[in-house]
């Protein structure tokens, strides 16, 4: 039996329609039309290109009765979740705030806790100024103090109270989300009153060294979905009916999850959205999200990834053109080089915030006197994210479709600080977020969907102990050995039609992701490119103009005669 689904996704600049045909565990892309998003306004009616999208799709598909079966709606245009998070100490139930938000697709858009620095005025007036849809508010049993109960809670409560901005265009104060302690519920209601809607759901973070995130979550999206059809901007929804309608973010969440289900390994997929950079993993069952502006990174890091020094001197006002106007897109080599340099340095420092948020959580349960109340005993808190047990790796989002596969390639070698062998797939058409909508017919496998683009096999910051016998390529009856470059990044083409199999020997002290010393093999069919990366790893310190035109050159990123420009202009 063949199952229609459709998923309609409203983005920041276009509408996209694509209808998927599911029988059994294969989902068919049957059509895909595209319609411009207007600009987002306070009276815009963002569902016009919905509409448009729709209709197209409907024309290309020729059927005479066109009845699917469920219909999927996400939103990213100016419609996704904007929360701000409550706590009482920042990095324990603040922390946890933040991370349900994200998991449910929101912009977080700022962080109350007791000990984040601000007195309690300042925190009151920035979360009036704020144009959020909600307040997400946590705060538990390990955090309390001896002696006052639940007094700190009480006092964010008020916080929370007294600076609850209107919801956009209803004259109503936005709604809270109470993931907080259940014994403080009573005295929580009577500070918030009646005129604060308040939606209660289990306490996130009860104790110090486990989280309850789901139910936090749903209660986010439950408003979300409540308050979007009440959107003017997005009335128009109403013609798909019952349609669900999901925050684009968490909808690619679902695709995560799916996909590490189906491979039943640790997986990250990174949207490179041109303005943010969405990065989410799962990794031994624990699925995180994290969402990084790209507006903010500085010149004189990203000057490192240049590969000319005429482009350094430029760097400043291109940044800030850029910056202006970050959906635009590079028009020259020069430009393109600047692009890539910035998405680099945008991609470390995203990687870099999601290796701090996705952490394992391990303490002791005590209580703690007056004077202790921010001196938390935790044991442990390490980051899940360790490149050499990732496995696989997917590039979505605005940009996939734009830069080649090697540029996707420069960016990840350069950025993702790659260890053991990591497979690279590409979603050139954005359907990721489709999964969401056929999530319960089977498992659909990444290379059914996505696009192989190489195979990254490194040391990681471990090549010092590389040599010729490092790594093995397995095409026919005995293994080649790969050639392994201490410093330097090599393309080997994988012969077609063959299922190639490629071997790492670490040392007795390497590790490529199953302990010191183990060797690993990876099924590397349908990838036509090995990258052999032996660069030095946080020890950039020589001509790194001539470094990067060298890693450029290695990957086929962009044309010799520009590149020899670059070596010539270098200096």
């Amino acid at each position: 039996m063949v199952r229609r689904y459709v998923h309609l996704d409203i983005g920041t600049t276009v509408t996209r329609a694509r209808a998927w045909d599911v029988s059994g565990r294969r989902a068919e892309l049957k059509g895909y039309a595209l319609a411009p998003t207007p600009p987002p306004s306070d009276d815009a009616d963002l569902t016009e290109g919905v509409r448009l999208a729709y209709s197209e799709l409907t024309s290309r598909l020729g059927e005479s009765r066109f009845d699917p079966e469920e219909v999927l709606v996400t939103v990213s245009a100016g419609g996704e979740p904007k929360v701000a998070c409550a706590g009482v100490v920042k990095g324990i139930s603040g922390d946890s705030a933040r991370r349900a938000a994200l998991s449910a697709g929101a912009t977080v858009t700022d962080l109350l806790a007791v000990d984040d620095g601000r007195f309690e005025y300042q925190r009151i007036l920035d979360l009036k100024r704020q144009d959020i849809s909600m307040v997400l508010m946590a705060g538990g049993v390990d955090e309390e103090i001896i002696g006052q109960g639940r007094h700190q809670l009480y006092n964010v409560a008020r916080v929370v109270a007294q600076g609850l901005p209107e919801r956009r265009g209803t004259g109503k104060r936005v709604p809270v989300v109470y993931a907080a302690s259940v014994d403080g519920r009573e005295e929580v209601s009577k500070i918030f009153g009646d005129s604060i809607q308040v939606v209660w759901t289990e306490n996130v973070r009860s104790r110090l060294e486990e989280e309850n995130l789901d139910p936090a979550r749903d209660a986010v999206l439950g408003v979300f979905s409540s308050s979007i059809r009440q959107d003017p901007r997005f009335t128009g929804l109403g013609r798909f009916g019952a349609a669900k309608v999901l925050p684009s973010g968490h909808a690619l969440g679902l695709a995560v999850r799916r996909i590490a289900e189906s491979l039943g390994q640790n997986v990250m997929v990174i949207s490179l959205d041109g303005d943010a950079v969405q990065v989410l993993t799962v990794i031994k069952g624990v699925f995180t999200r994290t969402v990084t502006p790209v507006t903010l990174v500085g010149a004189k890091d990203v000057a490192r990834w240049l590969p000319s020094a005429r482009l350094a001197g430029l760097l400043e006002d291109t940044l800030a053109c850029w910056k202006m106007a970050p959906g635009s897109l590079p028009a020259s080599w020069d430009d393109l080089a600047v692009y890539l340099a910035v998405q680099k340095q945008a991609l470390l420092e995203a990687i870099r915030e999601h290796s701090s948020t996705a952490i394992e959580l391990r303490g002791i349960h005590r209580q703690r006197q007056i004077g202790e109340t921010f001196q938390v005993n935790v044991k442990g808190g390490d980051t899940l994210v360790r490149m050499e047990r990732i496995g696989t790796v997917c590039v979505t989002g605005y940009l996939a479709g734009l830069l080649s596969p090697a540029a996707h390639v420069s960016l990840l070698v350069d950025a993702l600080d790659d260890h053991g062998a990591t497979k690279v797939y590409l979603d050139r058409d954005g359907i990721l977020e489709s999964l969401a909508a056929v999530s319960n017919d089977g498992a659909i496998m990444p290379g059914d969907a996505l696009s192989p683009v190489a195979l990254l096999l490194s040391p990681g910051r471990n090549e010092e102990r590389v040599g010729p016998k490092w790594a093995f390529l397995r095409a026919g009856p005995a293994p080649e050995p790969l050639q392994v470059v201490q410093g330097e990044i090599s393309r080997v083409p994988i012969p077609a039609g063959k299922r190639p199999v490629v071997e790492l020997h670490p040392s007795a002290r390497g590790d490529v992701g199953d302990g010191e010393g183990r060797r690993v093999a990876v099924l590397a069919e349908g990838f036509g490119s090995i990258y052999v990366d032996a660069r030095p790893r946080g020890r950039r310190t020589g001509d790194l103009y001539r470094e990067n035109v060298r890693t450029y050159r290695a990957l086929g990123v962009f044309p010799e005669d520009v590149l020899a420009g670059w070596e010539r202009g270098a200096r």
